[in-house]
């Protein structure tokens, strides 16, 4: 039986940055490998996007930063971030409350342990970001109609 398929090879930072490229999407690679991650960033459409190789899986996060001091102990983009889980499988919304403002983090992981051909590891990054970036808006959109009700 013959087949087609392009045998699946490792994924790595470069290669997630060249797949990037192919959507004309120029990633800032962080070269420091000390930790043994596999970091790169970039903005999309406003947002900051992460690309993380670590192990087995590679990281698709999302961060919008608010105008919400965390300080103020408001708990609306809490309840906006459980409201998109509780329907949302695709991706994950959380809040990030380590910094002054409130930052809505939202992160898909993409199992990369046995390798991925071009092809899968391009559809795989398409849905991730397509994934991260609906669930910002669809935490900005639970946020709204919680603080009008």
């Amino acid at each position: 039986m013959s087949t087609n398929h392009t045998a699946p090879i490792p994924v790595t930072i470069d290669r997630v940055a060249l797949i990037m490229k192919e959507f004309g999407i120029d990633l800032l690679v962080n070269n420091d490998h000390s930790s043994g991650a596999q970091v790169a960033s970039a903005n999309l459409n406003g947002t900051n996007v992460m690309f993380a190789v670590i192990g087995s899986v590679l990281i698709v996060r999302a961060d919008r930063p608010t105008e919400t001091a965390v300080s103020e102990g408001n708990p609306l983009w809490h309840l906006a971030c459980n409201q998109v889980n509780c329907f949302n499988f695709a991706a994950k919304a959380v809040v990030v409350d380590r910094s002054e403002k409130a930052i809505i983090r939202a992160e898909k992981d993409i199992l990369i342990a046995a390798g991925l051909n071009n092809a899968q590891l391009s559809a795989s990054l398409k849905t991730a970001i397509d994934h991260v970036l609906a669930i910002q808006d669809a935490v900005a959109k639970a946020a709204g109609e919680l603080s009008q009700a």
